[in-house]
């Protein structure tokens, strides 16, 4: 990013030969923000994906009885209601800075999400960077598995079931080799939409979440027409559904209902896209509350209205077996929808597959835009090889062309702006992740493993540990005194973070009960033995312990040590002033070698001093203060102190 003389005066720097781009970078905010509906059509547009097409047989399969689905899909919304409490009363309030004129620090609102609430939730206070551990634990879990490589697979899928290539009905599984194609093909083709425009991007997204909603409220209006009498050319509605046997199960055992509930979870479970970019969004702390939670209420209110038009159409027979070790049907409840109301059932089938394919779509535009900018957060630590490069945000290509077409009139910092490499780094993990189940065989069961890794780790075990790091600052008054000082207070505190934290821990620990025979959480039906997502999943933080054990290895090693400077700048919040919002960051990587006793280092203090001199000047006028005492500002201090005792010997993760 190039720094203009504007920017230069923005951090108080006196030319632009002060500021080293080898280590150094100037992120500012985007003056355009996203808007309180964009908020909500972020969350209708993750939320609203597969889970609600996909899953809802193996819901209804999994608990054995219509009343018994149901409550889950309501449990399931209270719970996330609970998780989005929680996200807000941290996204609010964390991470928390002392403005100017003001005596205690206070919540400042940033972009990374679960990053900054962990990272000041669980500091290590005897580390010389406080939050390493911790970042390094929640990062390369969230960089591994944070992405919807299982969905990708389940568009290819749908994409060959509408265009007729590949039957279900045949009993055979789709070509892997076709399906892998697609997915990628279209993974590829979302990241190069995001990174051409960052506002033809949130445009899409948008578009896709009205469509979305739409799509839902047809199939209601569907399954309310068949009830009343209409399709009668497919048979009467089975109406007994709701008036037989409605809590009569024969699937009793706890893994079955645990797995059930973590599905309904991950239909759930985009209520933490906007927290993603908060220094993105118009006056956070004024919108957020009402918003999200409009939002989350509106997808909860479909989904129930959902599972109930598909019961309107399809029979329970048809997709509860007679016996509990009968296995279930793998067709999808949307397809059996579509089937009982169409007389060509080939042709349902198509089109249903068509919808999915568009609702799976618009999944994967909002959550690339999102998962990149925190993992661009994770690359500010410092922590990555070549770190800066994924840090940065460069010149979108339909920047540059309005810049080319308007000339002088397009000024250089107010170019459009994405975080090109965080992009291409959401699309190689991706990849990976589809290339690794490759073995599986059947594109279907892969599908299921994604799904079930992908809730077992970024649904529940992060939601465990964010509720637990709540409960644990509201308890332990020092050093957080969280009661003074958090910016939002949710009406039901502490049974918010109570109830998601119990949920979480329930759906870990049971995951690990072996599911019988006949469930649909067999190994039988999903083609994978039951505890390898657990194992797998309760291992994914130490994925990251071992990653930060190497960063101290090759400190030592090397006989030098990361030093990494943030240092963001806020303005008070235009459209509610006594709140405050991200305007830039700036960014130091150095890698520094301390002296060894006895030697004289002073070739290198005059450099020091330069790179990490005071930078007290308020970029954005009076009103606005700097980071200075709060968290940030205490290890910034601490750095500086650090890098003043030796010189610098390389400017990235490797020599």
């Amino acid at each position: 990013m190039v720094l203009t003389a504007n920017e230069a005066a923005l951090l108080g720097i006196a030319g632009v030969e002060d500021f080293d781009f080898r280590h150094q970078r100037l992120e500012v905010s985007p003056p355009s923000k996203i808007g309180k509906w964009t908020i909500v059509a972020l969350i209708l547009n993750r939320t609203i994906g597969s889970g609600i097409f996909l899953t809802p047989h193996r819901v209804l399969a999994g608990t054995g009885c219509v009343g018994g689905a149901l409550f889950l899909w309501l449990l399931g919304a209270l719970i996330s209601i609970c998780g989005l409490y929680v996200w807000l009363e941290c996204g609010l309030s964390i991470p928390q800075g002392t403005p100017q004129g003001e005596t205690e620090p206070r919540g400042m609102t940033r972009s990374g999400g679960e990053k900054n609430y962990l990272e000041f939730m669980f500091p290590n206070a005897r580390a010389r960077l406080p939050h390493i551990r911790t970042t390094c634990i929640f990062s390369i879990m969230f960089i591994l598995m944070y992405n919807l490589s299982g969905n990708a697979i389940s568009f290819g899928i749908q994409v060959l079931i509408a265009s007729g290539v590949y039957e279900p009905s045949s009993g055979e599984a789709p070509d892997r080799g076709q399906v892998v194609g697609i997915a990628i093909g279209t993974l590829s083709f979302v990241i190069i939409v995001h990174m051409f425009s960052r506002r033809g991007g949130i445009l899409i997204n948008n578009i896709f979440a009205i469509i979305k909603v739409m799509l839902l409220v047809s199939i209601i209006a569907l399954g309310i027409a068949k009830a009343g009498g209409a399709f009668p050319a497919t048979g009467k509605a089975p109406l007994d559904n709701f008036t037989a046997n409605v809590f009569v199960t024969n699937r009793k055992d706890p893994a079955s209902w645990s797995n059930s509930l973590i599905l309904c979870m991950y239909s759930f479970s985009g209520f933490d896209q906007p927290f993603y970019i908060m220094a993105e969004t118009k006056s956070p702390r004024r919108y957020f509350p009402k918003y999200t939670v409009l939002a989350l209420c509106i997808t909860a209110v479909l989904f129930m209205l959902v599972n109930v038009a598909y019961l309107f159409a399809v029979p329970k027979s048809a997709v509860i077996p007679s016996t509990a070790r009968e296995l279930p049907t793998s067709i999808d409840m949307a397809t059996l929808f579509f089937e009982h109301l169409f007389q060509d059932q080939n042709q349902a089938r198509r089109a249903m597959a068509g919808l999915i394919a568009t609702s799976i779509f618009g999944n994967l535009v909002v959550m690339t835009f999102t998962a990149a900018r925190v993992k661009q957060e994770i690359a500010k630590e410092g922590i990555l090889p070549k770190s800066l490069i994924f840090a940065s945000s460069y010149s979108t290509p339909w920047g540059m062309w309005k810049k080319y077409l308007h000339g002088d009139d397009v000024r250089v910092e107010d170019l459009e702006q994405a975080p090109t490499a965080a992009f291409v780094l959401h699309w190689f993990t991706s990849v990976l992740l589809i290339l690794v189940t490759i073995p599986v065989g059947d594109p279907r069961k892969a599908y299921s493993a994604l799904v079930s890794l992908y809730s077992y780790t970024m649904v529940t075990l992060i939601g465990l540990w964010v509720s637990y790091g709540l409960l644990l600052i509201k308890i332990k008054k020092e050093p957080w005194r969280w009661q003074d000082r958090r910016r939002y207070r949710p009406w039901l505190s502490p049974a918010h973070a109570i109830i998601y934290a119990v949920a979480s821990l329930f759906m870990m620990v049971t995951a690990f009960v072996p599911p019988p025979k006949g469930s649909p959480f067999h190994d039988s039906v999903t083609g994978f033995q039951w505890y390898i997502v657990p194992a797998i999943g309760i291992t994914a933080p130490f994925w990251g312990i071992l990653w930060y054990w190497g960063l101290r290895l090759y400190e030592r090693c090397k006989k030098c040590q990361l030093v990494v400077e943030r240092k963001p700048t806020w303005m008070r919040d235009p459209d509610c002033p006594s709140e405050y919002v991200q305007k830039a960051e700036f960014v130091d990587h150095n890698w520094e070698i301390r002296p060894k006793a006895g030697k004289d280092f002073s070739f290198g203090r005059e450099k020091n001093r330069a790179v990490t001199r005071e930078r007290e000047t308020s970029p954005f006028g009076s009103d606005v203060e700097t980071d200075e005492g709060g968290l940030f500002g205490r290890r910034q201090r601490r750095d500086r102190r650090t890098m003043s005792e030796g010189r610098r010997v390389s400017f990235g993760f490797e020599e």
